[in-house]
């Protein structure tokens, strides 16, 4: 399996996009999302999405060049349309709008439609986190995209919808908390697909509501199911977000006849210097941390980490060892960018 420095990655990414039409600006941007992901172990949402992502240009369901535009705003919220532009290029431009409100006024909000794939949404509650505030982000499918049964159900009824919450720390990384309301990301299980290896138990059902760890049952034909995490709980969640990322901006929640995949989503961004002393907030933080971490463990565990540490620290290996790509992924790649006339590196 191929390795590659994060650079290598950005510049191969930042060529292709370019060469099947996306605008200086923009390729950059979506291959630094790109990248970030896989620099984090979230290689479901990384550069295993170049492939997808110019198959949408081709078929002219990305809108090259497109920016946000504001229908809608007070001092504290923004309903925002995205033209369909890139979802990384989107999500950036509606989070700095809401960082600027609650830089003025204690709090941000934005609901923001038309939107193509954000990819790895941790990304946008970071954005705060690196400006001081701390985050919330619920995200749908725009209604198509789905891929989750309800619990008890065995048909897709519910995209993964995930759901974002970023912490700021004094001196240290942020917490961060970046999950979908299904058990598993349906990246994962591609990137399982790619690599011919199961789906851990527990994750997906085939087309009959069987239990199966062959990630062929999802894809199908006929598909399965994702399952949503916790049971009932994830359910839940699941559903609650799709009301809050869809029907609020007004892209609509999961339903029938919708089949265009895009992302639409409801921000929230808290200065927290608004609310209380920040050195006293982040003293709180630590002290939280420490005692949880503090706790006796139980066998099998040599430590307890705390959200987001998981990922700083596979940030910072893959830093000193490179990033590896399957060679499945990698060929796929491979493939786009010979069809563009990008030159590859051998894999």
């Amino acid at each position: 399996m191929p390795t590659f420095t994060s650079d290598q990655l950005r510049q191969i990414t930042c060529e292709i996009f370019l060469a099947a039409g996306a605008k200086g600006d923009e390729a950059q941007i979506v291959a630094d999302a790109l990248v970030r992901s896989n620099e984090a172990g979230h290689d479901s949402h990384g550069v295993l999405r170049i492939p997808e992502y110019t198959r949408w240009m081709e078929q002219e369901l990305i809108v090259t060049g497109a920016h946000i535009r504001i229908r809608k705003e007070t001092e504290v919220f923004a309903l925002i349309d995205g033209g369909w532009g890139f979802g990384q290029v989107v999500a950036r431009e509606a989070m700095k709008v809401a960082i600027d409100k609650a830089s003025n006024v204690g709090v941000g909000t934005v609901s923001v439609s038309q939107c193509c794939h954000i990819g790895r949404v941790g990304d946008y509650p970071l954005m705060a986190a690196e400006a001081g505030m701390a985050a919330v982000m619920f995200v749908n499918t725009h209604g198509g995209g789905k891929l989750v049964a309800p619990w008890g159900g065995r048909e897709r009824r519910l995209a993964a919808n995930p759901v974002s919450v970023a912490i700021p720390r004094a001196g240290s990384w942020p917490l961060l908390m970046d999950i979908s309301t299904s058990s598993i990301a349906e990246g994962k299980v591609r990137g399982l697909l790619n690599r011919n290896m199961p789906v851990p138990p527990g994750h997906i059902i085939d087309s009959n509501g069987k239990a199966t760890t062959r990630a062929e049952d999802f894809y199908g034909p006929p598909p399965g199911a994702l399952l949503p995490f916790g049971g009932h709980k994830g359910f839940a969640l699941g559903m609650l977000t799709d009301i809050l990322a869809g029907a609020l901006s007004g892209a609509g929640c999961s339903r029938a006849g919708a089949e265009r995949v895009g992302n639409s989503f409801l921000a929230i961004v808290i200065a927290i210097n608004a609310f209380c002393d920040r050195a006293a907030f982040d003293a709180q933080v630590e002290e939280l941390i420490a005692y949880v971490k503090s706790s006796e463990r139980i066998s099998g565990f040599s430590e307890i980490l705390v959200p987001g540490e998981l990922e700083a620290r596979e940030a910072a290996a893959r830093a000193r060892n490179g990033i590896v790509i399957d060679d499945e992924t990698w060929r796929q790649i491979a493939e786009v960018g010979k069809r563009y006339g990008v030159t590859m590196p051998e894999g």
